[in-house]
């Protein structure tokens, strides 16, 4: 693999006005959805982006799409800043960057039929005019995708489809336009326990054979366990730490990580170890915590946690204490 970083984020942040905190008050409040974010995605690459719901993932997605102005911070694209573009340089920008949602259900128009909606990507974007070539590539992502042979799928429509063929339609018409990263949000939450597994080699499929980096959502954490190289666990805005799968599974440094890692369910009862059942609610964003934003529910907390705000912590460098708690 590469050493050359595919993608580079940055100190990047996205705050949400939240109205003011009383009738007369000049001060307004704001939502921390993505606050501070640094990580890098390597050719080919998966990374999967692990934690509670409300933490952030699905925002910093948006941000990644475009689809959202970042507050502040930088993103870099084949090392392109790639931050704050227009729309002209924006649509160039989604041929190489493209996202699965989480419902197949609501991601399909249901009026056109799958090749209409595997070929407006390609319409969209001027990309194979002549309705031979078009043709072609629209069969061979649906191909790709699993759904073989393609002219079964071709003339219908997307209620006359399963869950699991529904989201193969969705990354069939990301891979229509040969993109170099995928954004997969939660793509298999929606599905069946049995289909799940389906849709998940497929991304696996087809980091190799397409050479596709992916950014797998999830609050999953056992779901990807196979498929990751990297994981970063994020919480309230922030990813608190990030390494290999394997260093994150057998060694998390993080109270959050272990908590989320204690939960995975484990087929053998003799190697069930204890659950961390994490006491409360994720803080609200607007009102975030001082110091070290998971104290207030973290089983090791020290009175040093509320006034140190501890640096993410990255395995594949070195292995850290717990919380990286510089007391003096």
């Amino acid at each position: 693999m590469s050493t050359e970083h595919l993608l580079e984020v940055q100190g990047l942040k996205k705050y949400f006005e939240a109205g003011r905190p009383a009738l007369f008050s000049r001060d307004t409040r704001h939502v921390y959805a993505v606050d501070g974010v640094d990580f890098n995605l390597q050719r080919s690459e998966v990374i999967a982006l692990v934690g509670e719901s409300g933490c952030g993932k699905s925002t910093l997605a948006l941000l990644l799409m475009g689809l959202e102005d970042p507050t502040g911070g930088k993103v870099t694209f084949e090392g392109r800043d790639i931050t704050h573009l227009n729309d002209h340089q924006r649509k160039d920008l989604r041929r190489k960057i493209q996202m699965v949602f989480q419902d197949p259900y609501e991601s399909l128009n249901p009026t056109q039929t799958i090749e209409e909606i595997v070929t407006e990507p390609l319409t969209v974007h001027g990309i194979a005019p002549h309705k031979a070539e078009r043709d072609e590539r629209v069969k061979k992502a649906l191909e790709d995708a699993g759904l073989k042979p393609a002219d079964v799928y071709l003339g219908r429509y997307p209620h006359e489809l399963s869950g699991g063929q529904r989201q193969r339609v969705v990354i069939a018409a990301a891979l229509v336009l040969e993109p170099e990263i995928i954004l997969a949000d939660e793509p298999v939450s929606m599905l069946d326990v049995s289909i799940r597994a389906e849709v998940i080699n497929l991304l696996a499929e087809l980091r190799i054979t397409r050479q596709i980096a992916v950014i797998f959502i999830t609050h999953d954490l056992g779901s990807v366990g196979f498929f990751a190289d990297r994981v970063a666990v994020m919480y309230l805005g922030r990813i608190v730490e990030i390494g290999t799968m394997l260093e994150v599974l057998e060694s998390p440094q993080h109270p959050y990580t272990k908590a989320l890692i204690s939960v995975i369910p484990v087929p053998n009862p003799r190697l069930r170890h204890e659950r961390i059942i994490l006491q409360g609610e994720t803080p609200n964003p607007i009102n975030v915590p001082s110091g070290c934003r998971f104290h207030p529910r973290c089983p090791v907390a020290m009175d040093a946690c509320k006034a140190s705000d501890p640096p993410m912590i990255t395995l594949s460098k070195t292995h850290q204490a717990a919380c990286l708690l510089l007391v003096k």
